[in-house]
């Protein structure tokens, strides 16, 4: 058993001939680039990701899939040149090409790449000794590296995989010498990772429903391949457990996830039943057909995230509503604080912006981390600073669930000198949604509500106090309801000055979307907010009474004016 970084598609043989005829094919993301011979300094896209990629030697893995799949010795011989032409210029980190060849995430990727290619090599017609020694020597030097504190990281999961192909040498060449050595710190190391990086809850503490699934399923691979060599441990099958119990909450009706943090909308295919351990998760892979049923709602409050359903019978009326309040860490987090998501059986109303790219430079991908590309406050017209300073400052304070409604509230100081505070109030009888924000600031400041409204949906102005929304795919019609002033309102819809109205659902690309705002001036604001999900039923109103600093009543009056109180 080893580690592979990629698996074979139907464009495997395809990208590999382009290897072999003397193209960079890194990654799906980006063309293949004609180069004559790799200098190992190329850049060609001005991207880091890129640069990682190639150091990562993932070409290597691409030639070795073409390999497994027809036993051709021309993508075998090729990448044993990548290889041997890597090592010759980048023979340590006083002495490389580009200074993307000794970084932690690509050293750690390349081991498992040269893993790869060992496997297919070591029993190949190809074999020879001289160069199985290159390779012994340069995977010591791999391992050294990896082993060495300082070349860790720490605060993020590109940790996890270092530790991971640490893990992998070790147990796959335990003839050389420092193999038991390397073991202990990379299991030691790794399971102080998981106990971080993970909530007591099974939530993946980035921020990211991506990277809680990768982070999954890097965790599953490491198990298996622990067990597979008996070195089980039974702390991190639990933890495996746990963490996919989340997902069976997480997944939208559209079977996608949402695109909160830096994530793409990866579905069910990442998953087989086979794989599942936890039956809460099962029910929701398998729409129902097998496992248990989950609760209807879901909070987990030690990683800021509350998830409300309406049914878990998977059609066109099922309802999601997601919230997010909780800065963790910075690594893949998103100025999201106080977010929501809405999604209605296949449309997304209310959605995330997803991650776009990681160049950090990039307007585009600063608009896709700011408070503007979510659906949250933002306050004098500015995100608020995602930085090690901010962990701590977000969280969600009370939670309630009752047979007719279902409550959360997140309370943020992200901004200096600001309090923001938003309940989000689920009633299921009536499919009305309310929010209520509350801010307060020591000076006045401009603070606008903003709501980012899925590709799939045509937005309709009514008045700068009531929009509708309807779904293009099926038709479905709701109503967002101001309660209060609005002074300033604005629709964008893929602008560039200022940048607004765009989603990320492919990496590096974005597409255009629609963007309201309602903004007003003040030290001490409130936005009260109807979201109306079935246009027959549903709030026309509703006020709110301040019974002491833990208490709020909502007197809340429907369509027929009809009255409900409700005090949380």
């Amino acid at each position: 058993m080893i580690f592979k970084r990629s698996k074979q598609t139907k464009n495997t043989i395809a990208n590999a001939d382009k290897i072999v005829e003397n193209y960079l094919y890194v990654h799906s993301a980006w063309p293949a680039v004609n180069v004559t011979e790799i200098t190992w300094e190329e850049n060609p896209y001005q991207n880091v990701t890129w640069c990682f990629y190639l150091h990562s030697l993932d070409i290597v893995a691409y030639l070795m899939h073409a390999y497994e799949l027809d036993s051709d010795l021309k993508y075998l011989k090729k990448a044993k040149e990548i290889i041997h032409s890597w090592i010759v210029k980048n023979p340590s980190k006083e002495q490389q090409a580009s200074v993307y060849a000794w970084k932690d995430h690509s050293v750690a990727n390349r081991i498992v790449n040269i893993i790869h290619f060992w496997d297919n090599y070591k029993d190949s017609p190809i074999y020879e000794e001289t160069f199985t020694e290159v390779i012994t020597q340069t995977l010591i030097k791999h391992g050294n590296y990896l082993e060495d504190d300082k070349n860790h990281t720490f605060i993020n999961n590109h940790g996890i995989f270092q530790d991971r192909s640490l893990i992998e040498l070790s147990l796959v060449f335990p003839h050389l010498a420092n193999a038991d050595r390397w073991y202990d710190k990379a299991i030691n190391r790794f399971m102080d990772h998981a106990r971080k990086d993970v909530a007591q809850s099974g939530v993946h503490l980035e921020h990211s429903a991506e990277y809680h699934i990768v982070v999954l399923n890097l965790f599953r691979s490491i198990n298996d391949f622990l067990n597979y060599h008996g070195k089980e441990v039974p702390e991190l099958s639990f933890l495996i457990y746990k963490m996919e119990e989340y997902l069976a909450y997480l997944f939208k009706p559209d079977g996608k996830i949402p695109l909160t943090g830096d994530s793409n909308p990866l579905d069910m295919s990442h998953f087989s039943e086979e794989m599942i351990s936890n039956p809460n998760f099962l029910f929701t892979f398998s729409s129902g057909l097998l496992g248990k049923q989950p609760e209807i709602d879901k909070v987990y409050k030690d990683a800021g995230v509350a998830i409300f359903r309406n049914t878990w019978t998977f059609n066109s009326a099922q309802l999601y509503l997601k919230f997010t309040a909780g800065f963790h860490s910075r690594v893949h987090k998103h100025a999201d604080d106080l977010s929501i998501l809405l999604s209605i059986g296949q449309t997304d109303f209310f959605v995330d912006s997803g991650k776009y790219n990681y160049q950090e430079k990039d307007s585009y991908r600063q608009y896709f981390r700011s408070t503007k590309a979510h659906n949250t406050v933002t306050v004098n017209r500015k995100s608020y600073e995602i930085t090690d300073e901010q962990i701590g400052k977000s969280n969600i304070q009370n939670y309630g669930f009752h047979q007719d409604y279902s409550f959360v509230t997140g309370i943020h100081s992200l901004y200096p000198g600001n309090i923001v505070k938003r309940t989000l109030l689920y009633l299921k009888k009536m499919e009305s949604i309310i929010i209520f924000d509350e801010l307060t600031s020591n000076k006045e400041c401009t603070y606008s509500q903003i709501f980012n409204i899925g590709e799939h949906v045509n937005t309709t102005v009514e008045t700068k106090k009531k929009i509708i929304l309807e779904s293009t795919l099926d038709g479905r019609t709701i109503e967002l309801l101001q309660m209060n002033h609005v002074t300033e309102f604005k629709r964008y819809e893929g602008h560039t000055q200022p940048i607004g109205g765009w989603q990320s659902s492919v990496f590096n690309k974005k597409h255009p979307i629609t963007q309201i705002q309602f903004s007003n001036k003040g030290t001490g604001l409130e936005y009260k907010t109807i979201i109306n999900t079935h246009k027959d039923i549903g709030i026309k109103y509703f006020s709110t009474k301040k019974v002491d600093d833990q208490k709020t009543i909502y007197s809340i009056t429907d369509k027929y004016n009809e009255k409900l109180y409700i005090k949380i």
